[in-house]
This record gives C-alpha cells, structure tokens and sequence, in this order.
C-alpha cells in the first residue's frame, strides 16, 4: 500500500554478508535496522549521523546502488523495489546521488560537457548537437560559463567540479536529488555558494532533496526537517526547528554539541 509522502521509507534494513574463505556466508554486519520515514515533494531532509551510522548505506538503497533486504521504498507513488528492470532503469533517472568528493566520480578524460552529456548517452536521449546544447544550458544554470564546456572536468576548483556534479544529476530531470557530504572539503565561502546554488535550484525546479553530512551546522540551515541515524538506527525525524531547540535523544545531542564547538573554535581561530 503505497504512502501519501512523496517519499515513503518502510522497515527498510540491509545486512551484508560476510563471506568464509572457503565459501559461504555467515552472519554480516547489519547496516540498517528498521529505518522508516517520509518526505513531502519540494522539501528538504537533513540525514544526520556518526561516520558508520548507516546514512550512506540508506542514501545507496534509495537510489538503486544497493538492494534493500528488507522493507520498502515508495517514490512517487511507485514501490522502487518492486518494479521490473525496465521500469527500474527509467526510475533510476529520477534519483540522483552525488558522491561526497567530486572528483573522484569525475571521468578524467572527459570535458565538462562530456561530464553532463554522460547520463543522456547512457540513457539515448537526443542527437549529439541537442545533448551539447542541453549540457551547455545546465551549465549556465548552476553558475558555470557554457564557453567552458570543452575544459577538462578536473581544471576546474573544487566548488566549480561540485557545480558540475550539480548539472551532471540535473540532467535528466530528477524527482529526487541525495548529496552525500557534498560541503565536505569546501572552504566555508564555496559551502555557502552552493548551498545557496541549491535553494535557488529547489525553488525554480521544485527539487526534493536529501542532503547527507556529519556537520550538524550545515544541514540545520538548509534543510526543513531533520533525521538522525545511530548505528544503523533513526534515532530522531523532526523539523529542524524543534530538533536544534529541543533534541530528544542523547546522539543528537552530541552532534550539536560538536557542532557548536566547531563553530565556536573556528569563530576564536
């Protein structure tokens, strides 16, 4: 029975297997334990937690990079899980991950365009002159000059290759946009550029985000509402409002203490 949230998680875990020399499996490490949560269309969810407390596994269920094994995932009106390879290829259009360090998910080889241009090929969209055109568009839209389409990807800074990441997960006009720790590494005037990239996108294209990250402090002043993972566990969902006046549970408690003490030490520095 599908949920009225544009996002419905249900009683999802997943166990990886640990694998015996010999052959076989025993036991494994159980990554997520029962996570269940909703996000309305068009808003914006912190997903907050220790290094180990199973957000990037959740991020990698909801976008197709791991199977679940057990629960549910509702996009849309749509069990993820449930549909057939067809219609999985076509969803997975609709949920875009971008991974923590930019570069690293950047072909070297490649030009800029070539970088937004990858998903249309994969998914045979269009000419060659109409898919350049559409890189050369969404480059201009994340702030990039579309004169720059024929620089190597990795000539570009840090903040320039996490726009192109931006542009590259828009390109097939996603229902769904999870950035894994994607303010990690940025110095703080580059976060704020693309944090405010980001809630330009959201208002002009109605994006639903998720947005991924240790730091307390970056996610509070972007996202709505906010969820806390601990040991594989959602420990905490609330709007972000309530959770940093009145957090519940002692791990959110912790990551707000850090965060304070990284703002304050960084504020003396």
């Amino acid at each position: 029975m599908a949920s009225d949230s544009f996002l419905a998680i249900r009683g999802l875990g997943k166990t990886f297997a640990a694998k015996r020399w010999w052959g076989g499996e025993r036991g494994g490490t159980v990554a997520l334990r029962d996570v269940t949560l909703g996000l309305e269309k068009g808003r914006t969810l912190g997903l907050v937690g220790p290094s180990g407390s199973g957000k990037s596994t959740l991020a990698r269920c909801l976008a197709f990079y791991e199977a679940p094994s057990s629960g549910e995932v509702w996009l849309d009106g749509q069990n993820l899980w449930s549909l057939g390879r067809q219609e999985r290829r076509a969803m997975r259009a609709q949920i875009q991950l971008i991974f923590q360090e930019p570069a690293a998910s950047l072909n070297p080889r490649f030009t800029a365009g070539e970088i937004i241009e990858e998903p249309l090929v994969i998914q045979k969209w269009g000419s060659a002159q109409t898919r350049l055109q559409k890189a050369c568009e969404l480059m201009e839209t994340v702030g990039l000059p579309s004169q720059a389409a024929g620089r190597a990807a990795l000539a570009f800074s840090g903040g320039e290759r996490q726009r192109l990441s931006i542009a590259r997960a828009l390109a097939l006009q996603p229902k769904l946009l999870i950035l894994d720790e994607s303010f990690s590494g940025l110095d703080l005037s580059v976060q704020a550029q693309v944090a405010n990239l980001l809630l330009d996108l959201q208002k002009r294209l109605g994006l639903t985000y998720i947005l991924i990250s240790h730091d307390f402090g970056v996610v509070a002043s972007l996202a709505d509402e906010i969820a806390v993972m601990d040991n594989g566990c959602l420990v905490e969902h609330a709007a972000t409002a309530d959770v940093v006046a009145k957090p519940r549970h002692s791990r959110t408690k912790e990551l707000l203490e850090a965060s304070l003490a990284l703002s304050l030490g960084g504020a003396l520095a």
